[in-house]
């Protein structure tokens, strides 16, 4: 759960730091792309874990 949160702060944080460091707007989009290319597979192994301690 604390990857996905940390996923999910990218994006604040690239949009709101990458102005002060003078980052241009579309590596912040990559940056950005970063978070949701990691969510996507922290949210289908929560999926198998909430499985897994289902049918425990």
């Amino acid at each position: 759960m604390t990857g996905i949160v940390a996923c999910i702060a990218i994006f604040p944080l690239a949009m709101i730091c990458g102005p002060l460091r003078g980052i241009p707007f579309y590596w912040r989009l990559i940056d950005c792309s970063f978070g949701v290319i990691g969510i996507i597979p922290l949210v289908y192994c929560l999926g198998l874990l909430k499985q897994i301690e289902k049918n425990d």
